[in-house]
């Protein structure tokens, strides 16, 4: 019998992304994120923390985000968040009424609630379109693209044969 998916997932809610925020300017600058049907959040930021403004509902929101940095191989530094929920560091905060990790919201990501006869056919799908084809599995396996060394080629053969065993067997 299959279970029942009670948790809600990472991909059905607004994500703030310190990656994103830091190709973009806005970890030391100032500007405005908006979401098709979510809120529009004005970003200041400092180099120690963000604060973020928002209204829902008309009612106003302000958050301040702690931001830390790790030293990185090759020098420089990655920004990360302190969530303000529990303190953790981590990349992508989540929107629920406030900005916070995805354990404190407690979210799953989709792919966890995936069967592994779809984690298959996803596995298929990627090596396919790593090889410069589609994700159509109607269609034949492409031929090896032009300036793709042989191994990799033959690699990524291995692996969609191996996932199309995997998909017989689940």
């Amino acid at each position: 019998m299959a279970r029942i998916a009670t948790h809600s997932t990472c991909e059905s809610h607004h994500r703030l992304d310190v990656r994103e925020l830091a190709r973009s300017g806005l970890l030391n600058g100032t500007g405005t994120l908006t979401w098709g049907n979510g809120p529009c959040v004005t970003v200041n930021g400092y180099s120690d923390s963000l604060k973020l403004e928002y209204v829902i509902d008309g009612e106003k929101f302000h958050e301040q985000i702690s931001l830390i940095k790790t030293r990185v191989h090759l020098g420089g530094h990655r920004s990360w968040f302190l969530c303000p929920g529990c303190d953790r560091r981590i990349a992508a905060l989540y929107f629920v009424k406030r900005f916070r990790c995805r354990h404190c919201l407690d979210l799953r990501y989709q792919s966890q609630r995936d069967t592994p006869r779809f984690r298959a056919i996803s596995r298929i799908q990627r090596a396919r379109m790593k090889l410069g084809g589609t994700g159509n599995l109607s269609k034949p396996l492409p031929t090896r693209p032009r300036y793709m060394h042989a191994c990799t080629y033959q690699r990524l053969v291995r692996e969609e044969k191996a996932a199309w065993e995997s998909y017989a067997s689940a």
